[in-house]
């Protein structure tokens, strides 16, 4: 595929060539419509049977599951131990190289790639986690992509507590064939966390509004960042995704920046369904998101004035410096209609310097506002808002939240 080999020869994990010229190359072009990639660490088998039951047995698709943990334990993990004896019980196999399986899955037309990165001497490194666990099941998908095993060029991602519903697939062809020319850079399903009135599923609840009010607050500000950004949910173009080198080697939030780089390649378009449903779960499998972000939530005392709202002023300076950018082409920033807390964060956070830099290279008000928006990217809002949030608009609980709204 067009754009896809030089990411393939120089940035790909070897698992890519490994599945490509060992695995697959006896594989008829055309194998499978899909490529689904799976990061696995401590998981019941449950969440594998599910989908051989449903998505699996509907579609000819290949599902990568990663089976991985840090290099910071001891020896393997008893769940993933467990987990790979199980799954090689219940499919047959095909084909085997080094640490990789190709599994074929009974009574489906699909079939299933094992990659050992669980066992001594092929642990994942700890500060590079679930990114470089997504990174080599995406990697693969690339590859077999680019051979034509894979028809379809996308690159789906998810994670072992969504449930992913029968038409995930031909949700997203008819999506993308309804915009015609216009092809997004990703796709992201709309989610909702399963949540019981346990302490858990309330203290998830509550945290699935708090993602709701940032990224709502960022709509509302006219952000061009604004959309959600869960790993379960993704699916990302190949093309864009060898553009920006794939998902980033980090322990945590590689959902985030890669979604964060993908943008600045082409549209995220945002599903209007179907909806991917989430456990709720405690979880301390990546050092920050979701996971801890409960198990952070169940210390409070009351969940009701949990203070982990961010402050709605917040969004309305934030719209104030979007709708300013342009001027600042021709103005300084000390004389743009700021207020001084804004000013400040923006200072804080480089804007002087890119704000220059995009006055240098830009030859029109149009390039100046893309090259600004580039560097105001995802990351620099993040940053802008808490910045703001530590220097006098603190968080406040759900309720005061939404009455600092009326």
């Amino acid at each position: 595929m067009k754009g896809c080999g030089q990411y393939l020869a120089r940035y790909a994990e070897p698992e890519a060539g490994l599945a490509r010229e060992q695995l697959c190359a006896s594989e008829k072009k055309g194998r499978w419509q899909y490529g689904l990639v799976i990061p696995v660490y401590k998981e019941d088998p449950a969440f594998y049977r599910c989908l051989t039951t449903t998505l699996l047995k509907q579609h000819a698709a290949l599902l990568v599951l990663v089976v991985n943990q840090p290099d910071s334990l001891p020896g393997p993990d008893a769940d993933n131990s467990q987990l790979w004896r199980n799954l090689m019980a219940c499919t047959s196999p095909c084909q085997s190289g080094s640490h990789l399986e190709l599994r074929a899955i009974p009574n489906t037309d699909s079939d299933v790639l094992l990659i050992d990165r669980f066992s001594p001497t092929r642990q994942i490194p700890k500060k590079q986690g679930v990114g470089l666990a997504r990174k080599i099941g995406a990697d693969i998908i690339l590859s077999l992509i680019d051979s034509g095993h894979i028809n379809h060029p996308w690159i789906y991602t998810s994670d072992a507590d969504a449930q992913l519903p029968s038409n995930y697939f031909s949700a997203l062809d008819g999506a993308i064939n309804a915009r015609g020319k216009a092809q997004p850079a990703a796709a992201i399903f709309p989610f909702k966390h399963l949540c019981d009135d346990s302490a858990i599923g309330r203290a998830t609840r509550l945290y699935e509004q708090r993602m709701a009010q940032y990224v709502d607050g960022l709509n509302r500000a006219g952000s061009p960042y604004a959309f959600q950004t869960i790993g379960s949910t993704i699916a990302a173009s190949a093309v864009h995704y060898a553009q920006v080198r794939g998902f980033p080697k980090r322990s945590g939030g590689e959902d985030f920046y890669l979604l964060n780089k993908l943008a600045k390649t082409g549209p995220i378009y945002q599903l209007p369904g179907p909806q991917i449903n989430i456990a709720a779960r405690q979880s301390d499998r990546v050092p920050f998101g979701t996971g801890p972000a409960i198990s952070q939530l169940l210390l409070e005392k009351d969940l009701d004035t949990a203070q982990i709202f961010y402050h709605p002023q917040i969004f309305i300076e934030l719209k104030t410096w979007l709708d300013a950018m342009p001027m600042s082409q021709t103005r300084p920033l000390e004389e743009l209609p700021l207020s001084t807390a804004a000013r400040q964060a923006l200072q804080a956070i480089g804007a002087t310097r890119a704000i220059e830099a995009a006055r240098n290279i830009s030859t029109s008000t149009q390039s100046f506002g893309k090259h600004l928006h580039t560097w105001f990217d995802a990351f620099k809002t993040l940053k802008f808002v808490h910045h703001l949030r530590d220097n006098g608009h603190p968080n406040l609980s759900r309720d005061d939240a939404r009455l600092e709204l009326r």
